[in-house]
């Protein structure tokens, strides 16, 4: 149940309205099929007529919504209730006939039905916030814009606040707009009004060609009525063809709460959601008795025919389910009904049928009208992640139980699709055998491996996304005058970067391919290697490349560039789909390689155009930062046993053996410094939930005095090179290519700080703590995230960890595994990777890190992780995670054959080992880091402990006894 009619309606439910006027419609390049008048009050706003013609279909002139009727009438269809049960159902579209609308604005004012008074309370709450977002000179677009009721909340405060606003309502049924309009119209003055008659997909795709900005309005919780995939698809569907960057898009949720207010909210007392539901039956025997008459040639129906429902027959029925958060709503046959099909859509009925017999319901049976859905905390972000959009701002009601969401267009995306893993997944491992749990748990592994393995070798839309935001920054964020800038002398300028990623990714692509390198050859000698040197000696440095003296024209360089990347397309492309033959693993390894090479390049370059001016750089997006308003960090801790056998590295991955061999199926690339896989012991230890925050470290930094006895001197070598001084302020702001909002007054306070290894350790020391070694890490990463993905699957009564009674992450997956029939100890179904989070801030899905969960937050997090008991954690994305782990190799360590010094250049030696390193490692991602280095944790980063720029925060930890 939604405020508007769904965009699958089709326009052959009202009659085909017709112009009463020719003046030019308001719609900039509108269609000119596009039936164009104004309204009926005298020009106040225009119409534009956009459903398609009523053209008779391949049944007998039958009408689109008749053979939709007849199709999920006898054609029984998996459903969103249960993946294994076939079900009958009538279009969602038959629930908004004017009397459906007239029933459904009664619900919205009846006391259980809370979503429309929250919305107009996070409305009337923030709207000084929400209007903030909508430029001047710009379309607002809403999407379905049922009696206007709420909207006119936005417009009002758009009629004071703003000049040159054009609104623009879309609906598929042209009285309500006609009745809506007329009267906003002559009521506010400052605003342009346009009505739009036709299906979203008629209508949308006219608006991209407009160089104006645009905000589409979708409230109402109208995307309720999807499934998760449905919902991207719609939602990337106006992205591609609707939307410009900086252009968006704010979506009403209702959030997941307790289910007795959700079944309150879809059965009231008055019976009239009943009324409601059960008009569907009403308004097809309207549309049938109808199609009847048009097909023999009357004006009007037959009074003496009866309709194909007795409505008396049937009762309106509900049910929630908490896992999926989807109410689903039927109508179910009090008796045994029996439908006669008409003679006249005899023919119909059996070209879709295979028969005419008459359609039986037994008693009991269900026809399925509608699901609406009920959003967790991380649903937001991965819808936007899953259909090219960035989450920018939310507000909420009083109560957390709806919010109002802001999604943007960005510049550029890194990856297509974050994961395909969604709640379906679980749900469809929920219904599967619900007394099975080894079963269940199988499947759910089976799943998840499935939906977030990815290839060996990168894709091409991969590459091509991953070009986007090179793009973006090289030729966007960073203007051309400013590619020969070196804002961090420790690095080239930014020129040399343009022609190193070709040029690296040249080099291998010419041993995969055992062909020459591209022209010019000169390029290779160049650009090959960049610069590391020590930070405290810069004299010390690796063997590099020696750049030329004169830079290339920069066209040249990036003609280069488009020469290289033809050629990774055009192998890749030779390997990509089904039955194809396979490359060698030598040669597959030469592309993994230069793909993610290129991949962490883009976090080089992003850390090196922080330090520039904010003036000088170049914004790819619009970002709200909200207000800090005094949340709390979320800090927890969580205790783990640890162990003589803790894995560490990747296994099954040796360059050596596979060198001539043929990639093998579901094969994983990892750098040399991974392998070979390992083992360490790992005392008890706790580990906090969260890393530290900006707002954290900025109470550390000011009760520091000069001097400290690890070796940082001063106040300054505290500040983090990740902060700015906000003016004569005695603030900070953080260092991000969309603004630099305040440590101080803004959410930034709940970011995770950016500090060097050593401002890390004196933190930690300040606070009597240390930082996790590499294996602690690694253990507390990779045990939570499994533990944390089986509690949702599990009884709710198994809630065995709590943290304040000293129960381990482990040991509370020891039971819980046990509880499912599976011995711990021969859990090799899947890589511990599988169940990193697919909300992660990565892939650069945000341009700047983002809150950890508040103490406020974790008050409204999802009934079922109340449940569960487990703390919420976070250890991938954002920043990378400081480790006490100096940067050593793993036993019997083999450099890499195809790049010997990616490693072992920066390994400190022996005699390092008992003493402060040069190289600690770091592990995790950052909110720059590609998903393929994210999800494998396996990945060992590592910086200078000195060096300031990287994009890497810390967690304190420390050694409990057992």
């Amino acid at each position: 149940m939604v405020d508007t009619i769904h965009p699958e309606a089709q326009a052959a439910c009202a009659p085909q309205a017709t112009s009463s006027s020719s003046s030019p419609p308001l719609l900039t390049d509108a269609d000119s099929t596009a039936q164009t008048s104004t309204g009926p009050i005298q020009g106040k706003y225009g119409f534009v007529d956009y459903r398609a013609a009523a053209s008779p279909d391949s049944h007998e002139h039958v009408p689109p919504i008749v053979t939709q009727i007849i199709d999920g009438l006898t054609q029984r269809k998996k459903l969103p209730k249960d993946s294994n049960q076939l079900n009958r159902s009538l279009p969602l579209v038959l629930l908004y006939d004017d009397k459906g609308l007239e029933l459904f604005d009664r619900i919205t004012y009846l006391p259980e039905y809370y979503l429309t008074n929250c919305e107009i309370e996070v409305l009337e709450t923030d709207i000084q916030d929400i209007i903030a977002e909508i430029p001047e000179d710009s379309d607002v677009i809403e999407l379905g814009c049922g009696s206007l009721r709420k909207t006119q909340l936005l417009l009002e405060a758009l009629d004071q606040a703003r000049s040159g606003i054009t609104y623009y309502a879309i609906d598929v049924m042209p009285l309500p707009l006609h009745e809506s309009l007329g009267a906003l119209a002559q009521r506010f003055k400052n605003i342009s009004f346009v009505a739009l008659c036709g299906t979203y997909d008629e209508v949308l795709t006219h608006f991209k060609k407009a160089a104006r900005r645009k905000t589409v309005l979708w409230l109402g919780s109208s995307i309720g009525n999807y499934t998760t995939s449905d919902a991207c698809k719609f939602l990337s569907n106006i992205v591609d063809h609707a939307l410009v960057p900086n252009d968006a898009i704010i979506i009403g949720m209702d959030r997941k709460k307790d289910p007795n207010v959700i079944m309150d909210a879809y059965h009231d007392s008055e019976k009239v959601t009943d009324e409601f539901e059960l008009n569907v039956l009403s308004h097809v025997n309207t549309i049938i008795a109808d199609t009847i008459a048009t097909l023999k040639g009357s004006t009007s129906p037959d009074p003496n025919i009866d309709g194909l429902f007795d409505v008396s027959k049937f009762e309106y029925t509900g049910e929630y389910d908490e896992v999926t958060g989807g109410h689903s709503a039927y109508l179910r046959a009090l008796e045994d009904v029996v439908i006669k099909w008409p003679r006249e859509l005899l023919a119909t009925i059996r070209s879709i049928c295979g028969s005419e017999n008459d359609l039986i319901l037994k008693q009991g049976e269900l026809i399925f009208i509608e699901s609406s859905y009920k959003f967790g905390k991380t649903a937001p972000e991965m819808l936007a992640r899953n259909s090219g959009l960035t989450h920018s701002a939310e507000w909420t009601d009083s109560r957390g139980y709806y919010t109002l969401n802001l999604f943007r267009k960005p510049l550029a995306t890194m990856s297509p699709l974050s994961s395909k893993l969604s709640s379906e997944t679980f749900q469809a491992v929920k219904h599967d055998a619900p007394t099975d749990h080894a079963h269940k748990l199988s499947t759910l592994l089976e799943n998840v491996v499935a939906t977030r393995q990815p290839s060996a070798i990168p894709c091409v839309s991969e590459w091509k996304h991953m070009w986007s935001v090179w793009d973006a920054l090289t030729l966007s964020i960073i203007s051309r005058d400013k590619l020969f800038c070196r804002p961090i002398d420790l690095r080239h300028p930014f020129i040399f970067y343009l022609g190193h990623l070709p040029a690296f990714a040249d080099i291998h692509m010419s041993r995969a391919e055992s062909a020459p390198l591209t022209e010019p050859v000169s390029y290779a000698e160049w650009f090959e290697r960049g610069i590391d040197p020590n930070i405290e000696d810069p004299t010390i440095c690796h063997s590099h490349s020696t750049p030329p003296t004169d830079w290339p024209e920069i066209c040249d360089i990036l003609a280069y560039r488009d020469r290289v990347r033809e050629r990774i397309i055009n192998w890749v492309s030779r390997y990509e789909g089904k039955d194809v033959e396979m490359p060698s693993a030598e040669a597959a390894r030469h592309v993994w390689m230069s793909f993610e090479h290129e991949a962490m390049h883009i976090e080089t370059l992003l850390y090196m155009v922080l330090q520039m001016d904010p003036a000088d750089i170049n914004s790819p997006a619009e970002v709200t930062f909200a207000p800090f308003r005094a949340a709390k960090t979320y800090e927890r801790w969580m205790q783990f046993k640890g162990g003589n056998a803790i894995p560490l590295g990747l296994s099954g991955d040796n360059e050596v053996s596979l060198q001539s061999e043929m990639l093998p199926p579901g094969h994983v690339f990892g750098w040399d410094n991974e392998s070979p896989q390992t083992s360490a012991t790992v005392e008890p230890f706790a580990i906090r939930t969260q890393p530290i925050t900006n707002g954290e470290y900025l109470v550390f930094l000011s009760q520091q005095s000069t001097g400290s006895p690890d070796g940082v001197s001063s106040y300054n070598d505290l500040t983090p090179k990740s902060w700015i001084k906000l003016g004569d302020l005695d603030d900070y702001g953080v260092r991000t290519v969309v603004g630099n909002p305040s440590v101080s007054s803004t959410e930034a306070s709940l970011w995770p700080v950016l500090v060097s290894h050593k401002q890390a350790t004196a933190y930690a020391n300040w606070c009597g703590k240390r930082l996790p070694s590499e294996a602690e890490w690694t253990h507390s990463s990779r045990t939570y995230h499994l533990a944390h993905t089986l509690a949702r699957l599990s009884d709710p009564t198994m809630a065995m960890f709590n943290s304040q009674a000293g129960e381990s992450v482990d040991g509370y997956l020891d039971k819980l595994l046990s509880a499912h029939a599976v011995d711990p100890r021969e859990c090799t179904w899947a890589p511990y990777d599988m169940f990193v989070p697919t909300d992660a801030n990565i892939d650069l899905v945000h341009w700047h890190p983002t809150s950890e969960i508040t103490e406020e937050s974790a008050k409204m997090y999802d009934s079922i992780e109340q449940k569960v008991g487990l703390p919420e954690a976070r250890f991938i994305g954002s920043a990378w995670e400081w480790t006490s782990t100096q940067f050593h190799p793993f036993e019997g360590f083999r450099p890499s054959a195809m790049y010997a010094g990616y490693s072992a250049d920066f390994f400190d030696p022996p005699s390092a080992h008992d003493a402060d390193s040069t190289h600690y490692v770091v592990k995790g991602a950052s909110y720059a880091t590609h998903r393929r280095i994210a999800h494998r944790q396996t990945f060992r980063n590592w910086y200078q402990r000195a060096y300031p720029y990287v994009l890497a925060t810390f967690r304190l930890c420390e050694s409990v006894a057992e």
